[in-house]
């Protein structure tokens, strides 16, 4: 102990022991009968957070904090000041000497007898001091009250142990090995790493993780970087040649080469003057209004009571300022340089941006066949001014990458966090292998607060798969085949008629064929997604590749023959309740008659039976249950765990479309800024147009066929390297992950969608402007 709270990297230590189990007399709770008796020294109340209702904190070892949930589960009162005398002992079952802990539910036998027993027994006796509220960290089927007491390390002997919770001073990638290091000097032989909590410093030893995290970050600022530095460039070269002829009249009186340089830096010294300062500003007020709205969900979430503030290090605003800076002078530096080359002739008579040849302008004469002369001239107008054709191109090409990459980036995002949590689509699970009484089924029925009811019989089989069939994971690995089969384990799972008869027609499903007596059929869940146990990665794969009108011929457990089933239909949505883990294993959804005549033969196994609820008062549901159940058997109240599930998807779609919105304000206005910019130094052109005949309706197609050719060009360009990007995305994912790359159509197809609509939009707007000037007056306008 004291090498560890001398250690250089040692903040505070939190000492904790487990006492232990005793039997809590007159618990109404059979799935409950104990109290588990947890002491802490002073420092524990912020690392194990409880909060207390009423009372005071234990100060010696013979006060305790009891839990309120004794009082609401286990209907047993008791109040501050009350004598509570415990014989403390750990949990066994059967033969084993391994003593149980929390999370370790109650060991029964089928039919809900326990089978454990208290070891080594120690009385002693408690003055209760407070009343606290259920501990967050105990776990939900937890077969013990918490209960809390003082450690006093002075009292302790010499020999024996407790558990060191260690908060360091600096959370960083090195105290895994520090950790271990400090652990072998010592003798330590167990050194475990509150990994939820390290994740959110983004400090892991999953390696897989590790990479994946950096190179995500890599490629998601370098699409921002480049996305800013884009606007900020085309805004700037535009400027610069909007001001041509302005930086020539300057050569023309002097002005050196360093000084037109200097007039565009300034410029962006100014501009960055302005929107450095509003951009940090924004920033820091946009995410302080954030977090007042969702603050309740952020507590809800991460089980703790206080706010989420906005803390501005000096740091961050320094790192925030150099990346605008170094974005802005990145931006400058090219029209910068290109402003100093200008010659005052050249600048004066405007012939730097356009130059000329009948070679350049060339176009197709299927051009104008298919589409008119209007096209055609369209087109010319496009290629008679290539840098500025480029740079709109160039601006409308980063806009559909950066949406496409940051949506896939998101909706990947998303899809990793869906895997990697446990699929609790109910409130209440109820379990038992003796089957549910029909009085008691319906009773749950009608219960008030139950929204949904389903009762699911599942029973164990087996069916040998040829090779072909079976799935990529089981041929790729080393998995044993006999005689070029595959023997699969095949769980049954037989849903009540109401709930077969949703999932029928969720799946497509013929519910009549299900339920047809002389057709013994189900639906194969035919992909999954689990975690694999070597590798750690959570993955998407086939379980089996099968087809709709297939056989599967069924045995028991010992190989006794249980006759075929038909396969129905296939699916990856498995029903409510019921979870695939196994690429080795295949779930089969039947009806109630499929699952009876299977059970008709003697050499059967065990089958159990689950009823899920999902409740509109899961607290309420479940003493309402407690009440009218006569047998024995647990529920499982799940509400708070899958309630914290959604709201942290909730909260990861706040921040995560909150970027999409973002990314997709910063492209429109790139394309609104460099369409609008280009076509208003353009009015010289379009007068000189008019005044050779070209009629409104004309010079609106002509129009219309240009926004057509941005689109389509830059959509030739945007694509193929949003495809390419996606692809590293993917790739950067599947150090933890693995599911097949896919391309997302939909977005590609609103984004393609997009793309017209916005550079038809800024067309119009900006031609529109056009079309007000006075011909006379566009044809002798100067850009100054």
């Amino acid at each position: 102990m004291e090498a560890i709270q001398s250690d250089e990297e040692t903040e505070d230590v939190v000492l904790s022991n487990n006492l232990g189990y005793a039997r809590l007399e007159g618990s109404d709770n059979d799935y409950k009968p104990y109290v588990f008796v947890k002491a802490f020294n002073d420092q524990a109340e912020r690392t194990f957070p409880t909060e207390l209702t009423k009372g005071e904190r234990p100060e010696n070892s013979n006060e305790v904090v009891v839990s309120k949930h004794i009082a609401t589960d286990a209907n047993v009162s008791l109040n501050i000041g009350d004598t509570l005398k415990l014989g403390i002992g750990k949990r066994v079952a059967g033969k084993s000497a391994q003593p149980l802990d929390q999370t370790n539910p109650l060991q029964t036998t089928e039919a809900g007898k326990n089978i454990e027993t208290l070891k080594n027994k120690q009385t002693k006796t408690f003055t209760v001091v407070g009343v606290m509220e259920r501990p967050s960290w105990e776990p939900l089927s937890a077969p013990g009250y918490t209960v809390m007491t003082h450690l006093d390390k002075t009292s302790m002997e010499d020999n024996e142990t407790v558990n060191a919770s260690v908060i360091l001073k600096d959370v960083n990638q090195s105290l895994f090995d520090h950790a271990h290091e400090l652990a072998a000097n010592q003798n330590i032989k167990d050194v475990q790493f509150n990994n939820g909590l390290l994740r959110y410093y983004g400090v892991t030893d999953n390696q897989g993780l590790q990479t994946t995290l950096y190179s995500l970050a890599a490629i998601i600022i370098t699409i921002i970087v480049v996305g800013s530095v884009s606007l900020i460039y085309n805004a700037f070269a535009i400027s610069v040649a909007e001001r041509s002829r302005h930086l020539g009249m300057l050569s023309s009186v002097g002005a050196t080469k360093k000084q037109k340089r200097n007039s565009v830096f300034f410029e962006g010294a100014i501009i960055g003057a302005i929107g450095i300062p509003l951009g940090v500003v924004s920033g820091i007020v946009g995410i302080g209004i954030t977090f007042h709205f969702i603050n309740s969900l952020i507590q809800n979430v991460f089980d703790f009571d206080q706010n989420m503030t906005v803390v501005v290090t000096p740091w961050s605003i320094i790192t925030a300022c150099l990346v605008s800076i170094l974005t802005i002078f990145i931006s400058t530096y090219i029209p910068a340089r290109r402003a100093s080359k200008v010659s005052a002739i050249d600048a004066i008579r405007q012939a730097a941006d356009v130059k000329l040849s009948r070679k350049k302008v060339k176009t197709s004469k299927l051009t104008r066949k298919l589409f008119g002369i209007e096209a055609e001239i369209g087109l010319k107008n496009l290629k008679r001014n290539r840098r500025r054709y480029r740079a709109t191109i160039f601006s409308l090409a980063i806009s559909i990458v950066l949406f496409l990459s940051v949506s896939y980036f998101t909706e990947n995002l998303q899809k990793s966090y869906d895997l990697s949590q446990a699929d609790i689509d109910y409130d209440i699970k109820m379990f038992t292998s003796n089957g549910f009484s029909e009085p008691f089924v319906d009773g749950v029925k009608a219960l008030d607060t139950v929204s949904e009811y389903t009762r699911v019989k599942e029973l164990k089989t087996r069916s040998m798969v040829a090779k072909e069939k079976t799935g990529e994971e089981l041929q790729g690995g080393n998995h044993a085949f006999e005689d070029g089969k595959y023997e699969y384990i095949i769980r049954l799972h037989a849903l009540d008629d109401d709930s077969l008869k949703a999932y029928a027609k969720k799946t497509k499903a013929d519910f009549a064929q299900l339920t047809d007596p002389d057709s013994r059929s189900g639906i194969v869940i035919d992909t999954i997604d689990y975690r694999d146990p070597d590798t750690g990665k959570f993955k998407v794969t086939k379980v089996i590749h099968a087809d709709i009108g297939q056989t599967l011929e069924l045995t028991s457990e010992n190989n006794d023959d249980l006759g075929d089933i038909q396969i129905a239909a296939l699916t990856n949505t498995a029903p409510t309740g019921i979870k695939p883990s196994n690429a080795g294993v295949l779930n089969i959804v039947v009806s109630q008659q499929t699952m009876n005549q299977i059970l008709e033969h003697d050499s059967v196994g065990n089958v159990d039976t689950n009823i899920y609820l999902s409740s509109d008062d899961p607290l309420k549901t479940q003493k309402q249950l407690e009440k009218i159940k006569k047998s024995n058997f647990p529920i499982y109240n799940v509400y708070q765990r899958r309630q914290r599930m959604e709201q942290m998807t909730l909260l990861m779609s706040v921040f995560v479309y909150g970027f999409i919105a973002l990314i997709t304000a910063i492209s429109v206005a790139n394309i609104f800024n460099t369409i609008s910019t280009s076509i208003s130094l353009r009015k010289r052109e379009f007068a000189m147009l008019k005044s050779v005949g070209m009629t409104p309706k004309s010079f609106n197609k002509m129009i219309n066929y240009e926004s057509l050719f941005y689109g389509i060009k830059s959509l030739l360009y945007g694509l193929p390297i949003s495809i390419g990007i996606m692809y590293l995305i993917h790739q950067s994912l599947m150090n933890t992950f693995d599911y097949a790359f896919s391309l997302p159509w939909m977005d590609i197809l609103f984004v393609t969608i997009g793309v017209f609509i916005i550079v038809g939009s800024a067309m119009l707007y900006s031609s529109a402007k056009v079309k007000k000037e006075n011909i006379i007056d566009a044809l002798k306008q100067e850009n100054v």
